[in-house]
């Protein structure tokens, strides 16, 4: 099983391999913006390439943005159950490890009353047949 701090590293690693594709997309944009050569009157992009090439950047940025966030929630929500199984077995343990130790001190406290008993009962049949003596 990973380890939180391992699932952590590797969203954290998935979201700067988003980005790069993100930038290299919009690079890769950009060079066929300006070698494209099918615009206007200088050569340069139409207004509606340029439009176009904006929104579509844009889309592959927010595409790369929603697998990252969705990725980050999934190792979240591992690493909370993970969590919460933990402090249940702590729990568990710490509750039965309780029970047995409040049994056996009612077992020893039984043990000291019935010892304390016979040790009261000796000296008052001493006492009586001292009395009587």
């Amino acid at each position: 099983m990973t380890t939180p701090q391992d699932q952590f590293t590797d969203v954290a690693r998935r979201g700067q391999e988003a980005v790069t594709t993100a930038m290299r997309a919009w690079a890769e944009n950009v060079q066929a913006m300006m070698a494209g050569g099918a615009g206007g009157p200088s050569g340069s992009p139409s207004p509606q390439q340029v439009v176009d090439n904006v929104f579509d950047f844009a889309e592959q940025m927010l595409a790369a943005q929603r697998e990252f966030a969705k990725t980050l929630l999934a190792a979240g929500a591992q690493a909370t159950e993970a969590a919460a199984s933990q402090a249940r077995e702590a729990a568990t343990s710490m509750t039965t490890r309780t029970v047995e130790a409040t049994d056996a001190l009612t077992e020893k406290a039984a043990q000291a009353g019935q010892a304390a008993d016979e040790q009261v009962s000796g000296t008052a049949r001493r006492a009586r047949n001292a009395a009587k003596g």
